[in-house]
């Protein structure tokens, strides 16, 4: 029993004089190029860098230069910068998903900025009658102004009195017209916004589901470019297309939208061509065609037809003939 605790005793102690003398040790480059290994980690280390390492050499941990203070200023500043990026990024996000709750069509969007802008339109109508309503007195007030001077006589102060409120009434629903005319456009503005994002989410979800499941969707619909350049001149090329091949004019063209105005008849189409970026690719990109109808039993027959399919491969065609 006391051989076994001596020998307990002997393993421990050691263990415990092999810890003591395993050092670790630092290697870095001095000012001269030349690799210095010390037992101690000097000032100059800390400032170019050094690496921790075993007795036996055995590289442990890579420790970076220090920052000087520019580069811990710029350093912070690029913190806060990517602080920005991600938080504009997550807002963008959840403005995305917002979107595709509130909405399931265009259409919703165009009747939820009608919504918004009737009450401001009525009442630019109401001002814009009183509005003339004034013009009417204050005509009938200068006249009378003009007849007592025409016959020599002092104008009336009540007279005087009454076309200084008309004008100041007149000034006023001027700045409430331009107050409304600013609501009805920021209004406008904002909702055109929305329906650009918002086609541009539908269109990331159509092509997404057509790789997910080729079978599903028509190849006429989706032209790809792999690169910035010729997806540029594709683009300028796809306004073309849909200037000569839409039945009504453009009524939005940005860099990544380019739509129609909605058709009037059985026998019209509209064009909604949008322009997307392709998952885990730098510049490659997706640009798609979609034709819509007149909402009715011929309409929907038309955007079913040959004819259709046929303007389609036509797109694909053209795009890929001069890109």
């Amino acid at each position: 029993m006391r051989k076994s605790l001596s020998l307990a005793a002997s393993i421990a102690i050691l263990l415990i004089s092999t810890s003591i003398e395993a050092k670790n040790y630092y290697r870095y480059t001095d000012n001269n190029g030349k690799i210095v290994v010390k037992d101690y980690l000097p000032t100059e280390a800390v400032k170019s860098g050094y690496e921790i390492i075993s007795d036996t050499g055995r590289l442990i941990e890579k420790i970076a230069p220090a920052l000087t203070k520019e580069q811990r200023i710029a350093e912070n500043i690029r913190q806060e910068q990517l602080k920005e990026q991600e938080e504009k990024r997550r807002e963008e996000r959840r403005r995305d998903t917002l979107l595709l709750r509130q909405y399931q069509t265009v259409d919703d969007i165009e009747r939820s900025k009608n919504s918004q802008t009737a009450t401001l339109k009525i009442n630019l109508r109401i001002i814009n009658n009183h509005t003339k309503s004034l013009e009417r007195k204050l005509e009938e007030q200068q006249k009378r102004a003009a007849d007592y001077e025409r016959r020599g006589r002092k104008v009336p102060q009540a007279t005087l009195h009454e076309i200084s409120a008309i004008q100041n009434q007149m000034d006023v629903n001027e700045e409430s017209v331009a107050r409304y005319n600013k609501q009805i456009a920021d209004i406008e503005e904002q909702f055109q916004k929305d329906r650009i994002r918002f086609q541009e989410l539908k269109t990331e979800i159509f092509v997404e589901n057509s790789l997910r499941d080729p079978n599903t969707i028509e190849i006429e619909d989706i032209f790809n470019c792999e690169t910035r350049l010729v997806c540029d001149k594709a683009w300028s090329h796809a306004q073309i297309f849909a200037l000569d091949n839409a039945s009504r004019p453009l009524s939005i063209v940005t860099n990544t939208l380019i739509v129609s105005q909605k058709p009037q008849t059985d026998n019209e189409i509209a064009l909604t061509i949008t322009r997307v970026p392709q998952k885990n690719e730098d510049e490659a990109m997706n640009i798609v065609i979609n034709v819509d109808c007149n909402k009715s039993e011929e309409g929907n027959k038309l955007c079913q037809s040959k004819e259709v399919i046929a303007i389609k491969q036509k797109f694909i065609d053209y795009l890929s003939n001069n890109s």
